[in-house]
């Protein structure tokens, strides 16, 4: 029995699985592991990449956390990249995983290269310009006279302007500057619906709000805020009716509600419900509209996603534009997305994008401005005769 004893307090006991191995194999365990995790980021990101441009636009759920800048489906690949060449263990993986993900994002970042070799193309004698400006409230927190004095620098032949309201606590609620509109822009037509004002030159032939159906009850006092956010203002260019979209979708969030509650995310499915349907009403005016077209605005649409398929048919001004990121919000720091839009139909000649900077204490969003012609158009002297719209 003590024998017996003996001989098992002697036994070797059997080693820990974790110091199994020799000395050189352990350590080649702990050098796999840099190589694991880079693996294991570049697999996450690159699923996150392409459920990016399956779902965004097409599931509500996306809306609630797509909102990272689009720069950085380059950006953050390539930042990637330097480590995945240089890790020992899984490398070709790594690297392969990598290299995918930067190919899917590639076409999400917003960029056009080709404006590195635009120049500035020459506008043409006689070619309409528009301004579109989402002017954060109007002049309710900037210098009135600095307000009009820089609109007014732009010497436009249309503006199309959002935001044609201020707040009341923490609502929106209309304005009538239509005086002092009057006369800064002397013979300007005018026509003015909910938040939005359009200024032309141009004859005004018909104006019409587009409103959705289904919509829920508004969550404001003022119902037309809700209820609008497309104005259509048909004018009259020497003879060819234009007709012009001035924009202001929904957001994709309310960005003041706390993500983890319950409230945040029948917020973001009630938003994603109220900009399909007025999508959709947009898109049905459309195309029935054979007219030329401008629509612009404030968008609320990154690029990349899964709601530009609503603008199909039109194109995207951005590739007349002179920015490589033609990134519009905000305008305090550097401009990371691109919220504001400018499209136009096949019968229209762009000429010009170009994205400006207004003193920030004027709005959060820069200023698109456009040069273009319609092909039956001639000079695009209007008459001087006022016509309002309101």
């Amino acid at each position: 029995m003590t024998g017996t004893l003996a001989a098992d307090s002697a036994a070797p006991t059997e080693p820990d699985a974790a110091d199994a191995g020799t000395p050189a194999q352990r350590e080649e365990r702990v050098r796999r592991w840099p190589g694991r995790l880079l693996l294991a980021v570049a697999v996450l990101w690159a699923l996150f990449v392409a459920a990016r441009a399956l779902l965004s636009g097409r599931w509500w759920v996306w809306n609630g956390f797509g909102l990272a800048p689009p720069l950085l489906h380059l950006l953050f690949p390539l930042v990637l990249l330097i480590p995945a060449a240089l890790i020992r263990h899984r490398r070709r993986a790594a690297v392969g995983v990598v290299l995918v993900s930067l190919l899917l994002g590639s076409w999400q970042t917003g960029l056009h290269p080709g404006a590195l070799l635009r120049g500035h193309p020459a506008v043409p004698p006689g070619a309409l310009k528009v301004v579109n400006w989402n002017t954060f409230f109007w002049d309710q927190d900037s210098d009135t006279d600095a307000f009009y004095a820089y609109l007014k620098s732009h010497s436009a032949d249309v503006y199309l302007l959002q935001e044609y309201q201020n707040a009341r606590g923490d609502e929106p609620a209309p304005i009538d500057d239509l005086a002092r509109i009057r006369r800064e822009f002397p013979g300007f037509h005018i026509a003015t619906e909910g938040e939005f004002l359009t200024l032309s030159r141009f004859p005004i032939t018909s104006v019409r709000a587009l409103r959705p159906d289904g919509l829920a009850p508004p969550d404001t006092s003022w119902a037309d805020y809700w209820n609008i956010r497309v104005l259509r203002t048909d004018i009259d260019v020497d003879g060819e009716t234009l007709s012009l979209y001035n924009t202001h979708l929904p957001d994709l969030l309310n960005v003041d509600r706390n993500p983890l509650t319950a409230a945040y995310h029948r917020s973001v499915r009630q938003l994603s419900d109220r900009r399909d349907r007025h999508f959709r009403a947009l898109r049905d005016d459309l195309d029935a509209n054979e007219n030329p077209v401008v629509l612009a605005g404030d968008l609320n649409v990154l690029p990349g996603t899964g709601d530009l398929r609503w603008f199909d048919g039109l194109r995207d001004a951005a590739h007349a534009g002179d920015s490589v990121y033609p990134a519009t919000f905000p305008v305090s720091g550097p401009a990371l997305w691109r919220l504001d839009w400018a499209f136009v139909s096949p019968r229209v000649d762009l000429h010009r994008q170009s994205v400006q900077d207004p003193p920030a204490a004027l709005s959060t969003h820069r200023l698109i401005e456009l040069d273009l012609s319609l092909p039956a158009s001639g000079a695009t002297t209007a008459p001087a005769t006022e016509k309002d719209r309101s």
